[in-house]
């Protein structure tokens, strides 16, 4: 069995993961083993290994938040069912996707369908889970309603549109960038604004008089120049954060017109939703990836022996896609 592992916290990549190719599996009686498809590398999994994420590494820890795969075999205390089925696997940042299989507590596994591209059911654990949980568990949100959305060409930012479009919600999309401004669009966002100089004034034109249900907010600057557009009463939520500083909503709002702040995190979610929920939630999201309602763009896949050259695509700030790893991939020219 092969896997990445991270041996050191902090610094390039390139020399803190290493592919540990003679790692032994052990199945408990509350375990399956799961043969991995495909398996993102998410922006959380590389703030992972600089440890500037939720959970810290304990070294060496295997890498990898999220992926899909065949359960290929099940402990005596897990429904027998499994064996055969195609899985996600829920974020933990325990077992490490990255590897060719994997040995996971069966609590940690959701079965999906098997009439989807595994490559996008790989990515559904975070951004999908992500974009579903904002719309759904901060505020009522009905048709017709105005949501803001920051960094919206990102991995969350696509799903939020296309869950949002399905269910007859308006998008303002704030983006960085003039090709990031064409994919938004792209997708369906019915307003789209670049971050920049005149910030307020253009969102006011965008708007033409209508006011934000809700904003969900990336952590890029300029979070002031959007509070004003936010009716009173309304919600920030903040899912990311580009700059690594702490959002701030001006003080008067806050007070007078009574916005909230309020922040997401996916390992809380996770934790914190009922079984029952969680298997409803992602199944109804394979679902829609099954129809094609919900997909991110995929820029390249690698093999586990390429994963330097995986890392470094990844960490490419121009890239239009996601980069995966594809344990059963040749080799890349």
């Amino acid at each position: 069995m092969s896997r990445l592992i991270l041996t050191a916290v902090g610094g390039d990549p390139d020399q803190t993961v290493e592919l540990d190719d003679d790692h032994d599996l052990t199945v408990g009686p509350d375990d399956v083993l799961v043969t991995i498809e495909a398996a993102p590398i998410n922006p959380a999994d590389q703030l992972f290994m600089l440890g500037w994420f939720g959970v810290y590494p304990q070294v060496p820890n295997p890498v990898g938040a999220e992926g899909v795969g065949r359960v290929t075999a099940a402990g005596p205390a897990v429904d027998q069912a499994l064996v055969g089925r195609r899985v996600i696997i829920l974020p933990t940042f325990v077992q490490g996707t990255w590897a060719d299989q994997v040995v996971v507590p069966a609590r940690n596994v959701v079965p999906v369908t098997d009439q989807a591209d595994p490559k996008q059911l790989a990515m559904l654990p975070v951004n999908p889970a992500t974009a579903y949980a904002l719309l759904n568990d901060y505020v009522t949100i009905q048709p017709g309603d105005w949501i803001g959305l920051g960094l919206a060409n990102s991995g969350v930012g696509q799903n939020v549109i296309a869950l949002a479009k399905r269910a007859g919600i308006k998008v303002l999309a704030i983006v960085r960038r003039d090709d990031a401004a064409k994919q938004a669009t792209a997708l369906g966002a019915d307003r789209v604004v670049i971050d920049g100089e005149h910030l307020g004034a253009r969102i006011a034109d965008a708007l033409d008089g209508a006011k934000l249900r809700v904003l969900f907010d990336g952590g890029a600057p300029g979070l002031d120049a959007l509070a004003p557009h936010i009716a009173s009463g309304g919600t920030v939520v903040t899912f990311s954060s580009v700059t690594g500083a702490p959002p701030t909503v001006p003080l008067a709002d806050l007070i007078y017109r009574g916005i909230s702040l309020r922040a997401f995190y996916i390992l809380n979610w996770v934790q914190t939703t009922p079984r029952e929920k969680l298997e409803r939630v992602y199944g109804e999201l394979a679902d829609l990836v099954a129809q094609g309602v919900l997909g991110t763009e995929v820029e390249a896949t690698y093999p586990l022996t390429q994963y330097r050259e995986a890392l470094a695509h990844a960490g490419q700030q121009q890239r239009t896609g996601k980069i995966l790893f594809v344990p059963g991939q040749e080799q890349r020219a």
